[in-house]
């Protein structure tokens, strides 16, 4: 059972953890899945939950080709404010400026390629004018310029002007910080611009401000929490106490497929969409982003910006993940949420603010549970696919991406 923490784990795999399964036939496999009607779909096979090479596969041809998600704007308000990130291999310093620029550093030094900001002894996050590396004690400020190096005069040629921290290309959408490894790959904008377009652009993330977050090491693939993530279906059963009684899964549905984003609707329950349409009043607990209609009252939604941008929304309040693996059967979980700053000028927020933590750990522990217990089953001789609800086609939709992803590493 995952439990919250405040750190996350470095990347590495099991020596003798996953399954033995030819990767071939697992990706063949995964193709065959996609490749059925929805009507028809169903789970994907064990080895693709468990084996350490479709992994690899995964980190290389994803996690180091694609955009990635990695902060929020609010996150890092003030000039000096900076994140610790550890993606895949990759250890990450999100940081804003003295000039305001928000940057994707490498932690590695290059003088001899240390961690600058190892786990354990740095906070996760926090405030500092420059970045020393503890080892040898060189310096950079939070552009990733060298600007200390004690004893080195004695280095022929040495130039500190022409060095620096590697600066990963970054981009900021919708108040979101992406990062990616790959530097011909298209704008985020154009990637995910249908979706703001046709779905989130009201909201204005970029204005919002993230309230609260948590981190999770979890016992289980990071594909297992993302298919749970998107489906309403479990609602029936893992939360029938928390999400049902209000958004029951009966009546939720899905857009249909796009390349680059699967949407699902999860509507309130009846007489709670009927009184708002009367009333005009979103019955919410905190207030609504502002700019929305009161259609934008009657429901939640449910994002996933492929690879694994995941956003679960409602009118007053966005849930924001960050979603990464550190090995076949393990990953790494930021919840959070995201509100329109005016809430925090309520009377009565704090009190308000702590229901809401309480209420959302709550909820994310039965994910968690369900999580944990589906990566067991993903172990047994006894496993095979089954079939899929209309409830679960967005896991459908992510056949069809990870299909894409693998259909281009062969081309």
């Amino acid at each position: 059972m995952p439990t919250p923490s405040a750190t996350d784990e470095s990347y590495a795999f099991p020596a003798n953890g996953g399954s033995t399964a030819d990767f071939n036939a697992i990706c063949d496999s995964i193709i065959e899945s996609a490749a059925l009607p929805r009507e028809k779909s169903q789970s994907l096979p064990s080895g693709s939950y468990v084996s350490p090479d479709f992994l690899n596969f995964e980190v290389n041809e994803i996690f180091r080709k694609e955009w990635i998600s990695v902060a929020h704007v609010s996150q890092i308000p003030k000039s000096g404010d900076y994140l610790r990130v550890d993606m895949c291999g990759e250890p990450m310093l999100v940081t804003r400026g003295k000039d305001e620029v928000i940057r994707v550093l490498s932690r590695v030094c290059r003088h001899r390629g240390m961690d600058v900001m190892p786990s354990g002894s740095t906070p996760e996050s926090g405030n500092q004018r420059v970045v020393l590396c503890p080892y040898h004690l060189w310096s950079y400020d939070l552009t990733g310029k060298l600007v200390g190096v004690p004893e080195m005069q004695e280095a022929e040629g040495f130039d500190r002007s022409e060095v620096c921290l590697h600066n990963y290309r970054s981009e900021i959408w919708e108040g979101f910080i992406f990062v990616t490894l790959n530097e011909s790959l298209p704008p985020v904008a154009e990637k995910l611009g249908g979706l703001k377009d046709r779905f989130i652009g009201k909201w204005n993330w970029s204005e919002a401000e993230l309230v609260w977050s948590q981190s999770w090491e979890c016992d289980f693939n990071w594909k297992i929490l993302l298919e749970n993530f998107m489906e309403a279906y479990h609602h029936l059963g893992a939360h029938r106490e928390t999400l049902e009684p209000f958004l029951p899964a009966k009546g939720c549905w899905t857009e249909p497929y796009d390349e680059n984003f699967s949407v699902m609707h999860l509507p309130l329950r009846a007489d709670m969409k009927e009184e708002i349409l009367k009333t005009g009043d979103a019955g919410t607990t905190m207030i609504p982003f502002p700019g929305l209609e009161v259609e934008d009252y009657t429901e939640w939604w449910v994002y996933l910006g492929f690879p694994n941008f995941l956003i679960f929304n409602a009118p007053d309040r966005t849930y924001w993940y960050r979603l990464l693996p550190t090995g076949p059967e393990t990953c790494t979980l930021l919840t959070t949420m995201i509100i329109d700053p005016s809430n925090k000028e309520r009377d009565g927020y704090d009190a308000l603010f702590r229901n809401e933590v309480e209420a959302a750990i709550k909820f994310h522990l039965e994910d968690m549970e369900v999580c944990s217990a589906t990566q067991m089953g993903m172990r047994s001789a006894a496993y095979k696919p089954g079939r899929l609800s209309h409830l679960e086609e967005p896991i459908w939709h992510f056949q069809q991406y990870l299909t894409s992803v693998i259909e281009r590493s062969r081309a």
